[in-house]
């Protein structure tokens, strides 16, 4: 077993054979001076991974640099990645380092890759390839000494298929993939990872009861780490003394409530929903939907699902809408992720 805190924030259990394996991995492709993509769904640890390459690297005594590029408003999101000189644009009163900068000697970690415009690409991929950056505004280049590493809880090369990521630029990140399992797919890394949890959210030694363990390893956790973790500490708050009982964990369920309460079972969540039309889903999704604000996120998902049937392309549906085209496919990735059904092709496209 081997149980890595890089600090409070940043706590990675690698117990389940598959940790264990990918723990081996990242170490090993840390040592090497090469990109590194890491994929897996939201909340699966992708960041504190990125921590561990980072501190197993030559450059673990310099800077760590995180980016959300799903985060930055598209406007800011170049100014914020290389930087811009005093009046750039408006607004720009003095100079400004970009993050690239801030990562000199050290790791950039760029969560959400996949979510960066189309139109940046190519001028990250400069970067990468000259190994050098030009402040927005300026003409002159700043030499660069930084190990990338990347994250995604999308397909890329779905996105490549549809023109909306660069090939070269998956393969210029790419240099070595890292994926991270689904916790419900490493079950063996649930209890000790909740331990450490009560651990980062109290000094108290609390402990867990066999039922509340039992609980916390039959649920399937659509919300994976970061899940558990907003369950523990939910569950230190309600508890009255130090023996955590399966009534303190409340669990983020839109899908235990909403979905399995239906009869479907976690395996279908991976499964196009058995429902033939939009009047077919609006009978599954209403049924059970007993709070306000469950109330609402099914009709938005009703009304993004009925814009997408009749309508010809997502691009269509997102103009029909009022969103634009990323906005939708980020609200499609969060239902499904919720546990809600919506069709594959809806989700991933």
């Amino acid at each position: 077993m081997a149980i890595i805190v890089l600090d409070k924030d940043y706590p990675f259990i690698f117990v389940d054979p598959k940790s264990v394996g990918l723990l081996d991995l990242a170490r090993r492709a840390a040592r090497a001076e090469i990109s590194i993509l890491i994929t897996g769904a939201s909340g699966s640890g992708k960041e504190v991974l990125a921590h561990v390459v980072h501190e197993s690297s030559p450059r673990a005594s310099g800077p760590f640099v995180a980016l959300n590029c799903a985060a930055i408003p598209e406007s800011l999101i170049e100014s914020t990645l290389f930087g811009h000189v005093k009046g750039s644009f408006t607004g720009a009163n003095s100079a400004s380092e970009g993050y690239f900068e801030k990562a000199n000697g050290g790791t950039l970690f760029l969560d959400e890759i996949g979510e960066m415009p189309l139109h940046l690409q190519s001028k990250l991929l400069r970067v990468l390839q000259e190994n050098e950056v030009y402040r927005v505004g300026s003409t002159t280049a700043t030499p660069l000494d930084v190990r990338v590493v990347s994250a995604t809880n999308i397909d890329i090369k779905k996105s490549i298929l549809q023109k909306t990521f660069r090939e070269d630029l998956y393969f210029r990140l790419s240099g070595f993939r890292l994926e991270i399992d689904r916790l419900s797919e490493r079950p063996l890394d649930i209890e000790p990872l909740a331990r450490l949890f009560l651990q980062k959210h109290s000094r108290e030694a609390f402990e867990f009861s066999d039922g509340a363990l039992r609980k916390l390893l039959s649920h399937t956790w659509p919300g994976n780490a970061r899940e558990l973790e907003n369950v523990v500490s939910r569950a230190i708050i309600l508890t009255p003394g130090l023996v955590i009982t399966s009534d303190s964990l409340i669990l983020d369920d839109l899908l235990s409530d909403q979905v399995t309460a239906r009869g479907m079972s976690a395996a279908d969540l991976d499964m196009e929903p058995s429902f033939s039309s939009i009047d077919d889903l609006s009978e599954l999704l209403d049924t059970n939907v007993s709070t306000l604000q469950g109330a609402k996120i099914v009709s938005e998902l009703k009304e993004i699902l009925e814009a997408l049937a009749r309508n010809r392309s997502r691009a269509e549906a997102a103009e029909d809408l009022g969103i634009s085209t990323r906005t939708l496919r980020l609200k499609l990735n969060k239902f499904r992720e919720a546990g809600l059904p919506v069709p594959r092709a809806y989700a991933r496209a």
